[in-house]
């Protein structure tokens, strides 16, 4: 992690400088105030080793909640995901809640059209699968979203998504190589890049590396690609639509970067197809927190996102026997 650490020091320091003390200050309160919210996190797609669990998931109640989002020029995202959730078996469960999302304005932008804010997003449920075994480690998850956020805010895209996600790795001892593989159509968001914008286009997901797990602390290193086909809508999370009664596009375009400047933008596969790098080291002083710092860069963008995520399972809370 040291070319990390070494070549984006300065940077670091700078994002670390501009995000929002609101928002972080106002998540961690909840952490504390709220412990009655979550399940697992809000994200469905696995991370991590399924060896770290040899048993699968532990029947019965899901609490827990999660703050989490990316910094970059193009903007700050940040959500406070909760969920209440329940495990039938070792292999199977479901979760459900809502995320609040704070955003800030790109720092390139003197647009009057660039908004920062707070607001609720849109409903979701998650299905989730998990088979660990010593010759290959299987999660899969199907995440599914109703259009209850504010469209203008960026916050919902106007419709239902839908999202399966797919989690495979082996350990050799301490190292694990992981391969993730999803389809859906609606790019997801994940613990390395929260994005400045949503979409809504099929597209499939890949994201493929290397963990090392010695114990509380965790490091990996991935590349990863968007593949989407056919017609795709941007709707921007830095930009608001204004007072018009619909948010939509004017004709097709293929600026990747229209969500600085767009509320909505439509074009071909091209607006959104995506590729490169992350890494993430990921601290667990007890076995119900969870510290990570990532980075990740897109590289047709030609973006670098630093991202931070607190965790907290509270599933003991529904579970006294269980610690």
């Amino acid at each position: 992690m040291k070319f990390i650490a070494e070549s984006t020091e300065n940077r670091f320091k700078s994002a670390v400088s501009r995000v929002p003390v609101a928002a972080l200050a106002c998540g961690l309160l909840f952490l504390v105030l709220c412990p009655a919210l979550f399940a697992q996190s809000p994200n469905p797609a696995a991370t991590g080793s399924a060896n770290k669990d040899a048993g699968g998931f532990s029947p019965g109640w899901t609490l827990g909640t999660r703050f989490e989002g990316s910094y970059s020029s193009d903007g700050g995202v940040y959500d406070l995901g909760s969920a209440l959730g329940y495990n039938f078996s070792h292999h199977f469960g479901i979760d459900a809640g809502v995320p609040l999302y704070f955003v800030s304005t790109p720092s390139s932008t003197s647009n009057p059209g660039g908004v920062s804010g707070i607001g609720v997003g849109s409903f979701f449920a998650d299905l989730r699968w998990n088979y660990p075994n010593k010759s290959l480690n299987y999660g899969s998850a199907i995440h599914l979203t109703a259009p209850t956020g504010d469209k203008k805010k960026g916050f919902s895209i106007g419709h239902a998504t839908w999202n399966e996600s797919n989690h495979f790795d082996h350990a050799f001892g301490d190292f694990s190589p992981f391969l993730d593989a999803g389809v859906g159509n609606t790019i997801m968001d994940t613990r390395f890049f929260h994005r400045p914008f949503a979409t809504f286009g099929y597209n499939a997901q890949f994201n493929a590396g290397l963990e090392y797990d010695p114990g509380k602390f965790s490091f990996s290193v991935a590349a990863y690609d968007v593949a989407p086909w056919g017609n795709q809508t941007v709707v921007s999370r830095v930009f608001r639509c204004g007072s018009a009664a619909k948010c939509s596009g004017s004709g097709t375009s293929s600026n990747r970067k229209g969500f600085t400047s767009s509320s909505v933008t439509s074009g071909g596969a091209d607006l959104v197809r995506d590729n490169g790098y992350n890494a993430g080291i990921d601290y667990k002083p007890v076995g119900y927190l969870d510290l990570e710092f990532d980075f990740s860069r897109s590289v047709p963008l030609h973006l670098n996102s630093y991202s931070l995520g607190i965790g907290v399972d509270l599933s003991w809370l529904l579970r006294p026997h269980v610690r």
